[in-house]
């Protein structure tokens, strides 16, 4: 999943949970629903901006909340509704999260072991069906390592930098690319929350994932 090697008329597919949602078009959003207002809509601006003549159409299917479960149930569904060429993932960050605001209901949470299944499930069914897949890693906008947030994302990404290893497909370090903008300014410069993005954020995640394939700015 390179820059150079990708065709014209070529289909993206993100998917993921708010921070890829951001208010998108339904059923799916694109360039004429609405790609919503995040990294997959500055992904769509960059690169028609840069090669108009490329086509390359951004398909988003991100939805707010999910857990890696969500995504499991609806994510054949998905590749059969949009055939993308290639596809990516950004999710785990509301599997993390369930684990601290609904211990009390632990049908909602998500365990890693599970996390791992989901996550070796999609990719499998993405490595058959696309020419190239990119995990793309959750963060917390915390430098902290000790924050229990902060934690449990980064023993997610462990794993899913493993998965990648062991799949053949990319990994987009996006935690990494933030913690260096975290040593610029504190985390509310970049988000209120620390997990939703401001725009500018999602800007930075949009360039953390074309420098992965190979983009040149």
């Amino acid at each position: 999943m390179l820059f150079d090697y990708i065709e014209n008329d070529t289909t993206i597919m993100f998917s993921g949970d708010s921070v890829t949602d951001c208010g998108r078009g339904r059923p799916y959003g694109n360039c004429q629903t609405g790609l919503g207002s995040g990294y997959p809509f500055f992904i769509h601006n960059i690169l028609t901006g840069t090669y108009p003549e490329k086509h390359i159409k951004i398909v988003n299917t991100g939805i707010s909340g999910e857990t890696s479960s969500d995504v499991r149930t609806h994510w054949e569904s998905d590749m059969t509704a949009i055939k993308p060429d290639y596809a990516a993932i950004m999710i785990g960050v509301n599997d993390v999260w369930r684990k601290y605001d609904s211990y009390m209901f632990p049908e909602r949470q998500v365990s890693v072991k599970q996390y791992e299944e989901n996550l070796r499930y999609i990719v499998a069914d993405a490595k058959r069906k696309t020419k190239g897949f990119m995990i793309i890693s959750p963060f917390f906008l915390d430098l902290n390592k000790n924050d229990a947030m902060r934690k449990d994302v980064d023993e997610l990404n462990v794993i899913l930098r493993k998965i990648a290893y062991e799949t053949d497909s990319l990994f987009c370090d996006v935690q990494a690319a933030l913690d260096l903008l975290l040593t610029k300014l504190n985390t509310t410069a970049y988000s209120l929350d620390r997990v939703h993005p401001f725009p500018h954020t999602h800007y930075a995640i949009a360039r953390c994932i074309l420098s992965t394939i190979g983009f040149k700015f």
